[in-house]
C-alpha cells in the first residue's frame, strides 16, 4: 500500500501562528501539533509534546502540513533530500532553494523521512527475547523456565537472522526438560523484484529426553515476501536440507530432505498487540513418514520502554522420534520479553 494513498489533501505549508510547528489533521476534524517523523506503508509516525511518538492510522489522517523540510524516497527509487513540499490543486511540488522544482503524484511517493537502512546506509538491527519461569513449591517441587531471542540484521540487499531458544525444567528434583534449538540465515533479495530472495540456512537442536544429541540441518533456500504492511506480513520459503542426527542411545542417522517455512505477524488487534504465527517442516526423503513439523501461535502485548508481555503456544511433531519417546509435544507459557 502506497504511503500517500491515505493523504486525501497533503499540504506543506506553515500557517501564522504555527511557525516551526507541523500539523496532522484528523477525519474526525481533530488536530495534532508537533513534528512528522516519518510516515509509510499505512502508518504515519508523528511526535507530539504530550505523549512522544504516536503512530496513526493511515485511515485517520486527512492531510498533513509541515514547516520543516523532509526527505522523500519514491517508489521508483529516486530520493529527494531537504525538500519542503507544496500543494495545488491536483499536484504536489517538491521545492528546495537552489534546485529546480519537482511535480509529482501522491502516490509517487514510498515513503517520507525514510529510515536509513531505506535509502541504502547500512542496517536496520532488530530483535527480541522471551522469559517464561515457573517456580513452584508445595505438594510437589516445579522449576521451569524457557528463554528465546531473534535478531535481525536487514539492508536493502540482504538480511542476516539468528535466533534460539532454551528450555530446563525440573520436578521434585529431577530434570524433566532440558533442550535446546539454534538457527542462522542469511538472505539476498533479488534485484528485480525485492520480495523475492534466496539464501541458506543451518539449524542446530539438543533434547536429551529424545535422545537426541545433535541433529544438524542445512541447505540453501528461495523465499517470498507476500505481504509486508503493518496489517499483516507473511513470508514463506522452500529448499532443499542435508540433515545429520546423533543419537545418545539409537543409531546415528544422516537423509537428504526437504525445509519449508512460513511466517506471519499481525496487528489485526491494535494498541501495538502483535498476533504471530511461524512453521516450519522437514521432510526425509528416504523415509517420508519420518516427518518433522513445528508451529508456534502467540501473542505479544506491549507494557513501556521496550518490554512487552504475552502469551505462546507451541506443537513440535517428530514422525522419526526413537522408541519409546512421544512424536508431539505441547508447550504453553506465559512470558515477559524486551524488543527493540
Amino acid at each position: 500500500m502506497k504511503v500517500l494513498r491515505f493523504l486525501t489533501v497533503l499540504v506543506l505549508i506553515a500557517e501564522p501562528g504555527l511557525v516551526g510547528a507541523d500539523q496532522l489533521h484528523m477525519q474526525n476534524g481533530s488536530m495534532l501539533i508537533g513534528t512528522l517523523v516519518r510516515a509509510e506503508d499505512d502508518k504515519v509516525i508523528f511526535n507530539t509534546p504530550f505523549a512522544g511518538d504516536i503512530k496513526v492510522e493511515q485511515a485517520n489522517v486527512e492531510r498533513i502540513i509541515t514547516d520543516e523540510a523532509v526527505v522523500l524516497l519514491m517508489e521508483d527509487g529516486t530520493v529527494y533530500r531537504d525538500r519542503r513540499i507544496d500543494a495545488t490543486e491536483k499536484k504536489l511540488v517538491a521545492v528546495a532553494e537552489g534546485k529546480k522544482p519537482v511535480s509529482f503524484e501522491s502516490s509517487d511517493i514510498k515513503s517520507i523521512n525514510p529510515e536509513p537502512w531505506q535509502l541504502g546506509e547500512g542496517y536496520k538491527w532488530t530483535g527480541n527475547i522471551k522469559l517464561a519461569v515457573e517456580h513452584e513449591r508445595g505438594n510437589s517441587s516445579t522449576d521451569e523456565w524457557d528463554v528465546s531471542a531473534e535478531t535481525v540484521w536487514r539492508s536493502l540487499k540482504d538480511r542476516y537472522t539468528l535466533d534460539g531458544e532454551l528450555e530446563r525444567d525440573r520436578k521434585d528434583g529431577s530434570r524433566t526438560s532440558d533442550n535446546w534449538r539454534l538457527n542462522g540465515k542469511y538472505d539476498r533479495f533479488s534485484r528485480q523484484d525485492p520480495r523475492d530472495y534466496w539464501g541458506a540456512k543451518v539449524r542446530f537442536e539438543h533434547d536429551r529426553f529424545e535422545d537426541l544429541d545433535l541433529r544438524t540441518t542445512v541447505g540453501p533456500h528461495i523465499g517470498r515476501q507476500f505481504l509486508d504492511t503493518s496489517l499483516i506480513s507473511l513470508f514463506g520459503e522452500v529448499g532443499p536440507v542435508w540433515v545429520n542426527e546423533q543419537f545418545d542411545q539409537a543409531d546415528d542417522n544422516n537423509y537428504p530432505g526437504a525445509l519449508w517455512l512460513l511466517s506471519a505477524t499481525s496487528d489485526i488487534i491494535g494498541f501495538g498487540t502483535s498476533l504471530y504465527m511461524k512453521h516450519d517442516g522437514i521432510l526425509n526423503a528416504d523415509e517420508p513418514d519420518d516427518l518433522i513439523l513445528n508451529t508456534t501461535v502467540g501473542l505479544r502485548i506491549p507494557l513501556t520502554l521496550s518490554l512487552e508481555a504475552g502469551f505462546e503456544a507451541k506443537w513440535e511433531y517428530d514422525g522419526g522420534a526413537v522408541e519409546d519417546v512421544d512424536d508431539l509435544e505441547e508447550t504453553y507459557n506465559l512470558f515477559i520479553g524486551y524488543a527493540w
